[in-house]
This record gives C-alpha cells, structure tokens and sequence, in this order.
C-alpha cells in the first residue's frame, strides 16, 4: 500500500509518497512541489484556476504512485486574510482525491509534528521538522516538503506502517 502526506499551500503545496513498509529508506520516498502566486488584483477567475492547478497535479501525483491513502494537513488559519483561500484549495483538493479512488484523512499536524519531534518548539517549527527529518536522511528542498511528510509519518503510525515517534518531552 502506499500512502501519500499532503501540504496543502497556494503558493506551495508539496506531496510526499512513501509505501507502508518502507522501513526508514528514504530513498523510496517521491515528493512534488506545486503552487503559484496571484498578483493582488487577480480576478476571481484567475484564483479559481490556481486552486486547479494546484489540485489536479497533486491528485496526479497521487494516481501516478499508486496512492491508496492520502494524510491531507489540517487547516493552520494563523493567517486570516488567506484561511478562505486555503479552505477552497484543501476543498478542491479533497473532492478530487474522493473523484479518483483516494481514501483521505486529516492529520492534525499539532499532532503529527509532536510525534515527530517530541516536543514542538514555540518558533519556526516547520523549519524544525525540516532540518529533523533531514538529519534522518530525507533529501526534501523545502520545508513543504518536510511538513508534508510529518502529515504522512502520522498517517503511517495510524496505518501501522514504519513510522518516526519521539518520547514526548
């Protein structure tokens, strides 16, 4: 089985893959980075098709790798003047997987980034989840990346598959 984690951003979403039973070997991860800015007077048509074209290449990300099941990030509104736009991405996103076949779950990525971690640290924590799971071997360019992949490490330790957990501090 493989199983996808999912960053959703418009200006970078990242989509991480790994089989259940990778056993730590990162090799066997595939990731994808996609989004794209808006200029301020974008019209409402331009905003609707970014929200495409961020959709349709992570659904496609999925399908190309087999994706049964896919951990999507939940919503971080800390930014109130893009938490609609966030919601109509993850919305798209969502309804796209469900059209082709993919299982989704929400992984709450207080959650996930403290198992990961052990204890989340008050500033900059994706960059913290960056430079941990470089440190176990990920070759990730960006911290969506990274994140996407603490939404998969929780979705593996949901599914039983291998999975990164530190004792809590």
């Amino acid at each position: 089985m493989n199983v996808a984690g999912l960053d959703l951003s418009t200006r970078a979403a990242a989509g991480v893959m790994l089989p259940l039973g990778w056993d730590g070997d990162f090799s066997q991860a595939r990731s994808l980075v996609v989004g794209e800015p808006l200029r301020r007077n974008a019209t409402d048509a331009e905003r609707a098709r970014r929200t495409e074209n961020i959709a349709l290449p992570l659904v496609t990300f999925c399908r190309t790798n087999n994706v049964q099941i896919a951990f999507i990030e939940s919503y971080g509104f800390n930014q109130s003047h893009a938490a609609h736009t966030l919601g109509e991405v993850g919305g798209v996103v969502r309804l796209e997987l469900l059209r082709a076949g993919i299982e989704i779950r929400t992984a709450q990525m207080s959650s996930a980034r403290k198992m990961l971690l052990g204890k989340l640290p008050r500033a900059d924590v994706k960059m913290v989840v960056y430079s941990t799971v470089r440190a176990a071997g990920a070759t990730f360019e960006t911290a969506d990346e990274a994140d996407a992949f603490a939404a998969l490490n929780w979705g593996m330790s949901e599914l039983g598959g291998y999975c990164f957990a530190q004792v809590a501090a």
